[in-house]
């Protein structure tokens, strides 16, 4: 008998211990969903809007986020815009940021799970608490730093870091960062498809929001840098573009750590007549036999086409392995697939 490995030790130990098992999984999972929400509270304050840490960054130039954090920045635009006086910026945004969640938690709640929705509570919560507390000396040295000898388009690139993996990180763990996360969640489960695009349309809407309202809020006073007096108008429009930036680069890393709804095709070519028997009943997929003749030995052979999510295919690799040491396997990314495809439901 094989010996087993201590991962296997410990997976059995814990399926032995099932409380234990659940207070670890809950326990990561809380942790995972507080240091997501930190990250996203990190990148907003010190790269994106570093204006809401107040002090000599007051003027600078803010970019504007996507989904519920954008639609949070552009509320408080508005009332700037409105001669409003407000005193506590980080305040009224995560404020604006929880209201508009609450709904979305509730579309988490019914549509995709319980778990999925208290963690994404959790997460919510966690930057609204950190937006408020992240003020201290060491990130306003950082966003300081950045802010004087970066530019906006170091700016955009390492908020948008920040916010894919803050997004990532809660995916990875089978949450969310609140937001249209969920909404993208929540259609990619019914599509089986990738999370990162369907925003697009939310995200264009919110961006000429705030570049209309930032170019009203400058009015006749224009930007002055250094010796160049900028208008209003073009500091929006300019601003506009490294927020697409920021975007574009969230939903990169979005989509390259993100894997759970990302397909691949298994080829697997053997002379075991047994494998398909072993993978129909270790793996919750179907697959589609074809019989072949080996082209150098002149033996049959079958060939095997299996599609499984890239979680997966590690697991099933091995597994083929296991059972066949000679079996040739092939694996191919696929973009999307259309039929009956198991996913494991979110809890």
């Amino acid at each position: 008998m094989a010996k087993r490995t201590r991962k296997q030790k410990l997976t059995s130990y814990l399926y032995d211990h099932i409380w234990l098992k659940y207070a670890i999984d809950y326990g990561v999972a809380f942790f995972m969903s507080v240091l997501s929400g930190a990250i996203f509270v990190f990148g907003v304050n010190c790269f994106l809007d570093p204006a809401a840490l107040g002090g000599p960054m007051d003027g600078s130039v803010t970019l504007v986020s996507g989904g519920s954090s954008g639609v949070a920045q552009v509320f408080v635009l508005i009332l700037e815009t409105a001669g409003v006086n407000i005193t506590h910026r980080s305040l009224v945004f995560s404020l604006a940021y929880l209201i508009v969640n609450i709904p979305l938690i509730i579309l988490a709640f019914v549509g995709i799970g319980k778990r999925f929705a208290f963690f994404t509570l959790v997460n919510v919560g966690s930057a609204f608490l950190f937006s408020n507390i992240f003020h201290w000396d060491f990130f306003v040295h950082i966003a300081l730093y950045v802010y004087n000898y970066g530019g906006l388009l170091p700016r955009a690139l390492f908020a948008g870091i920040c916010t894919g993996l803050s997004s990532a990180i809660a995916f990875k763990w089978e949450t969310s960062a609140g937001g249209f996360d969920i909404v993208s969640y929540y259609v990619s489960l019914r599509k089986s498809s990738s999370a990162g695009k369907y925003g697009v349309i939310i995200n264009s809407i919110i961006i000429s929001l705030f570049t209309l309202f930032t170019a009203i809020k400058g009015g006749n006073q224009p930007l002055v840098v250094g010796d160049i007096i900028l208008q209003p108008w073009a500091v929006a429009i300019g601003s506009m573009w490294f927020s697409i930036v920021y975007l574009l680069t969230v939903m990169l890393v979005i989509d390259v750590i993100n894997v759970r709804n990302k397909k691949v095709q298994l080829q697997i070519i053997t002379s075991n007549t047994d494998l398909p028997k072993y993978l129909l009943a270790s793996i919750p997929h179907g697959a589609t036999i074809v019989k072949s003749t080996g082209a150098f030995s002149g033996e049959e052979r079958l060939m095997i086409y299996m599609v499984v999510s890239s979680l997966e295919t590690k697991h099933v690799v091995k597994t083929i392995r296991e059972i066949d040491p000679k079996s040739f396997v092939n694996v191919t990314p696929l973009i999307q697939v259309f039929g009956h495809f198991y996913s494991r439901p979110i809890r």
